[in-house]
């Protein structure tokens, strides 16, 4: 897929080039991560990657871990045996990676969430045994030349900003829409090849309590650097909802040359700022900035004098 027509007019007083001895950044790469913390709140940033103050690990992201190890243990299985692993195996991964985690969070923590670890290790093993038993088997995880689309690592230079990141699943037999329903089986009737292109989806694997907007995973920039990486237009959201009944659900989009060259000027304004040591709080009505959502309050606006 080439990207190079016609793209949208940069500011005139913005520049895609670097400085002169490259950017110096804390960790001398960026990552979606980095970028969306810097985006959300500089000073956020600032305490976790200069100052390298790291918070312990919270309820969602324990959860969230444990679940990408079951579904990575049956995507990989599909591509060794062509079927999803034993419900055992995956059940048994998630359970295991959850409660490993769960050592480290503080008790108010779980209050705070208003669940218990054991609440927890039940609603993730009904959702990771649905998607093993309705989703999975209709996963084709990408190999191409040798790497795996399953966890897939990756590094590239965004405007000569290193970027590094982790891609939970690389799916070819995705309905894209890029090929319709009725296009795709005349093609599967006469036995003709589908190109890969048409069937494939960039996937990340949410878990949330509340699931994202249409509009969300439109505008998701994670979402439009792993398709940048890929080349891959077709992008996804698969999300594990914590509700009453756990839910599985999708939410699919597509990225163009407009969306990558959008990336190109935050991570070069990001890259940009970091560079210059520009670190401000975040506006105070923003969510982020609260007790509940900012691991370094207490540093920051809640500090005490």
């Amino acid at each position: 897929m080439s990207n190079d027509f016609d793209q949208p007019a940069l500011p005139d007083s913005f520049s895609l080039m670097p400085p002169t001895n490259g950017y110096v950044l804390p960790s001398e790469h960026l990552s979606i991560s980095q970028i969306e913390m810097y985006m959300r709140c500089p000073r956020q940033y600032e305490f976790r990657y200069l100052k390298d103050m790291r918070r312990l690990p919270g309820v969602s992201m324990a959860f969230g871990s444990a679940m990408h190890k079951g579904v990575e243990i049956t995507h990989n299985h599909l591509i060794d045996h062509g079927k999803p692993a034993p419900h055992d195996a995956v059940e048994s991964s998630f359970a295991d990676t959850l409660k490993f985690i769960s050592t480290d969070i503080p008790e108010d923590e779980w209050v705070q969430e208003g669940v218990t670890e054991a609440r927890l290790t039940d609603v993730g093993t009904r959702l990771i045994r649905s998607y093993n038993t309705m989703v999975a088997p209709r996963v084709r995880p990408q190999v191409k030349d040798g790497v795996r689309g399953v966890e897939k690592r990756f590094k590239v230079d965004i405007c000569n900003v290193p970027i590094v990141g982790v891609i939970d699943l690389i799916d070819t037999n995705t309905e894209t829409g890029l090929l319709s329903t009725a296009e795709k089986e005349l093609l599967e009737q006469q036995k003709a090849h589908v190109p890969e292109i048409m069937r494939t989806a960039v996937i990340d694997f949410k878990t949330k309590q509340k699931s994202f907007s249409q509009t969300d995973v439109n505008n998701a920039l994670q979402l439009t650097m792993y398709s940048y990486v890929e080349q891959v237009p077709t992008v996804r959201f698969d999300q594990f909802l914590r509700l009453k009944v756990p839910t599985f659900k999708r939410i699919q989009s597509t990225r163009t040359a407009s969306d990558y060259q959008w990336l190109k000027q935050i991570v070069v304004g990001v890259a940009k700022a970091i560079h210059a040591g520009s670190f401000p709080p975040c506006d105070p009505a923003a969510w982020a900035c609260s007790p509940k959502w900012c691991g370094y309050w207490s540093l920051c606006r809640g500090r005490k004098s």
